[in-house]
């Protein structure tokens, strides 16, 4: 595809404009704005371009809309004319608390590292106490966080005190929804008793299914190669993954993106997962 058959606004997803042409994407969004550099790195790439929208990268990078509309179309790309406006956001009411009250992360170290930090974030989050905030210290705004969060009850606030580091806040809400997850790890729901058997829908996928096998994976490997995979089914198809343990931080993102999912142990140390569209 050229630049000029994509019609972009600030709900475009940045993997669809790096799916047209990667290279002069990133260098025109780094020239607008040296946050976006961190499109560079192949590991940020994956998790934020599938997620993050114009819209979305923009409040990351601290930059316009309007600004990041003229970078695309400089080299290309088409606009939608109703969908521009400065693309900043008031950051809101946001108090910050005493420094006693103040849990830090910084997360800078593990990602550098390649691995992903969910699962500490997880742990942080679980044992905050009433009154507690936790901050999360980053390079960038982690909006797939903030809205995994948000679904859990959590509001969040983002300040950037020096170039090139963020502080995202995650704070309880006044009325939050009851969170029965375990101290430890996010929780999966009970399965469904109005979905099929496990066998009984692999009988009528038969012939229809995508097998992958992410056993031999270490975090976070195997949520992304399964949320890649989920992203090329085709209509029909359901998608069959080997895993080693049930994918606790993988749940929450398929309902969210319109996927039922059954679960089959089969030993201790391997699972099958069937996911398949709504």
């Amino acid at each position: 595809m050229k630049p000029e058959n994509l019609i972009i606004g600030r709900d475009t997803t940045i993997k669809q404009l790096l799916e047209v042409n990667q290279e002069a994407v990133i260098e025109a969004l780094v020239k607008l704005n040296k946050n976006f550099s961190k499109l560079r790195n192949p590991f940020l790439r994956k998790l934020l371009a599938r997620r993050v929208s114009v819209a979305d990268a923009c409040r990351i990078a601290n930059c316009s809309i309007s600004d990041f509309f003229k970078a695309m179309n400089a080299i290309g790309f088409q606009l939608l004319d109703n969908d521009r406006d400065n693309g900043k956001q008031d950051a809101g009411a946001f108090v910050l608390p005493a420094p006693g009250l103040i849990v830090d992360l910084d997360v800078r170290p593990i990602l550098d590292g390649g691995k992903d930090p969910l699962k500490l974030i997880m742990l942080k989050i679980n044992e905050l106490a009433e009154g507690e905030v936790l901050r999360i210290i980053n390079t960038f705004e982690p909006l797939p966080l903030i809205n995994l969060l948000g679904n859990k009850g959590f509001g969040a606030h983002t300040e950037k005190p020096d170039p090139g580091e963020v502080h995202t806040y995650f704070f309880k809400n006044e009325n939050p929804q009851p969170d029965h997850t375990p101290k430890t790890t996010p929780s999966v729901e009970p399965p469904d008793t109005s979905l099929p058997s496990f066998n009984d829908l692999l009988r009528q996928y038969e012939g229809r299914l995508k097998v992958i096998d992410v056993t031999m994976y270490e975090m976070p490997k195997p949520m992304m190669t399964i949320l890649e995979s989920l992203e090329t089914l085709e209509n029909g198809q359901a998608l069959f993954v080997h895993h080693k343990k049930v994918p606790v931080y993988l749940l929450p993102h398929l309902h969210d993106k319109g996927f039922n999912y059954l679960i089959q142990q089969e030993e201790e140390t391997k699972v099958s997962l069937l996911i398949y569209r709504k």
